[in-house]
């Protein structure tokens, strides 16, 4: 009688354990399939989730964008088919962070922007100023880039549009020459 409750424990204790790993396997291909599918507000929601998966980011000094200076982290992660950079300048009179996702492949190629720029209605050293700030965020998962306010609303005048491709980017190239990320 004991043999027999042993044996039926035994084959209890190795289907469950079975049954968990084929259930972490289909769990990891689900996981690693949608992590390169994410688009836009996706990547977003991703990065904040699973930012300490991606541990200590490189960071860079960026002493001469600004009145105050600044810095970038770059997040990247094996595991992860995007790399996010992480700029913050500092200034008298407001600061801005801009936060990209690019493709991991080294062509640096935007996936999605966000631009958080805080002003101030007088120099932050002055008693009391007051902080206003603006959010967008610039998608280029389509083939045509779309600009979203806050609200995720999109936003769909052309030339405002253009003027924020046109800063994003190239704020991008200037800040980011001669910067090498090392896999």
């Amino acid at each position: 009688m004991n043999r027999i409750l042993i044996i039926f424990l035994l084959i209890g204790f190795y289907s469950c354990g079975e049954k968990q790993k084929s259930e972490k396997k289909a769990e990891n291909v689900e996981i690693g399939k949608s992590v390169s599918e994410l688009k836009d507000f996706e990547l977003l929601q991703d990065f904040e989730k699973n930012k300490a998966e991606f541990g200590t980011p490189d960071t860079f000094e960026l002493n001469d964008h600004s009145a105050d200076g600044g810095e970038l982290s770059v997040f990247h992660d094996k595991d992860f088919d995007y790399i996010v950079y992480d700029f913050w300048l500092y200034g008298e009179t407001g600061k801005l962070n801009y936060t990209y996702w690019t493709e991991k492949n080294g062509n640096m190629k935007f996936k999605f922007v966000k631009k958080l720029n805080y002003e101030y209605d007088k120099p932050y050293y002055e008693k009391d100023y007051k902080t206003d700030s603006i959010i967008r965020y610039l998608s280029y998962s389509d083939s045509k880039i779309k600009l979203f306010d806050i609200n995720k609303t999109e936003i769909t005048e052309p030339e405002l549009i253009e003027k924020n491709k046109s800063e994003l980017e190239s704020f991008f190239r200037d800040v980011t020459k001669g910067i090498e990320i090392i896999k």
